[in-house]
């Protein structure tokens, strides 16, 4: 069964952990690239769930290397919480970037 993992800093950590996925802590930059590197590695896991911060901040071969890869899938989640008026947020912009990341182009689905 595909396994996944979640990379994140401790705070985010333990709502993951909650739900039953394997979580690997990180403190910062330096320690989540390399805890990434070694999930990627080791072929243990399906998909990787990061926070978007943190991978934004990987060097651009890094960051080419695991594009060009399709197993574990990375799923970068915002890190940083925040209310917004439910006027100004489109609750399809976030799942729409993920989709054109992992496609390659833009899908217009109308309902």
């Amino acid at each position: 069964m595909p396994r996944i993992v979640g990379i994140l800093r401790a705070d985010m950590a333990s709502g993951l952990a909650l739900a039953g996925v394997d979580v690997m802590p990180v403190e910062d930059a330096a320690g989540f690239k390399q805890t990434l590197l070694e999930v990627v590695e080791s072929r243990e896991y399906a998909v990787a769930v990061v926070d978007e911060s943190l991978l934004a901040g990987l060097d651009e071969r890094t960051a080419v290397s695991l594009a060009a890869r399709s197993l574990p899938l990375v799923v970068p989640i915002p890190g940083e919480l925040r209310w917004v008026d439910e006027r100004a947020a489109r609750a399809d912009d976030y799942i729409a970037l993920l989709i054109r990341r992992a496609v390659g182009y833009q899908l217009n689905i109308k309902v």
